[in-house]
C-alpha cells in the first residue's frame, strides 16, 4: 500500500511539473506574440518616400511626413530615399553606416539624410579634355540623382580662369 501511494504521488508530481512547464511555455509564446517596436526618427521633413527592407517580411514603403516612424524591432536595409523635387538616392549612393538600421525594442534611431542638398562639381583632366562630374549631395553625404524633365533646358556652365571667363555654354549630358 505504501508503494501504491508513492507511485500515485510520483505520477501526480510529474503531472504538476508538466502543467507548470506547459503554462511557462504558453506564457512565453504569449510574450513573443506581442510586437516589440522601436522608433525611427527622420531628422529632416524633406523626405517624401522611404523604402526599407527588414530581415523578414516584405518591403516597407513610407510616404509619411511624420518625423517619427514606429517600426517593428528588426534590422532594416535602407533601399531608397526620395526627397522633395523627386531626387532619389539608393543602394551604394547611401553611405554604408546609414544603409543598415537596427531598431531595438523601445529604442530610437535617428536618420540624418536628405535635405538640405548641396551641389558639388569635381573637375578632372582626361588628356586635352576636362570632365565635369556633377553631384547632388544630401546632409548625410549621400548622392542623389534626378531625371531631366521633358522640356527642361540642359545645364549651363561658365568656366573661369582666375578672374577671366574662359568659356560658357550649354553642354550635353554624358
Amino acid at each position: 500500500m505504501f508503494h501504491q501511494q508513492r507511485v500515485k504521488y510520483h505520477r501526480l508530481g510529474w503531472i504538476l511539473w508538466g502543467l507548470v512547464f506547459l503554462h511557462g511555455t504558453q506564457a512565453g509564446l504569449c510574450a513573443e506574440q506581442t510586437p516589440q517596436v522601436g522608433t525611427l526618427r527622420l531628422e529632416d521633413q524633406g523626405i517624401e518616400r522611404l523604402v526599407l527592407q527588414g530581415s523578414t517580411g516584405p518591403r516597407l514603403f513610407y510616404y509619411s511626413h511624420e518625423p517619427n516612424l514606429v517600426l517593428r524591432a528588426d534590422t532594416y536595409r535602407l533601399e531608397e530615399i526620395v526627397v522633395q523635387g523627386n531626387y532619389s538616392s539608393s543602394g551604394l549612393q547611401i553611405p554604408a553606416p546609414a544603409r543598415v538600421l537596427t531598431i531595438a525594442p523601445g529604442g530610437l534611431v535617428t536618420l540624418k539624410l536628405g535635405i538640405p542638398l548641396r551641389q558639388a562639381v569635381k573637375i578632372e583632366r582626361w588628356g586635352r579634355s576636362l570632365v565635369l562630374n556633377y553631384q547632388l549631395l544630401g546632409c548625410g553625404g549621400e548622392s542623389y540623382t534626378f531625371t531631366r524633365r521633358q522640356g527642361a533646358n540642359p545645364p549651363v556652365f561658365t568656366v573661369h580662369q582666375g578672374e577671366r571667363q574662359a568659356g560658357s555654354g550649354r553642354f550635353a549630358a554624358g
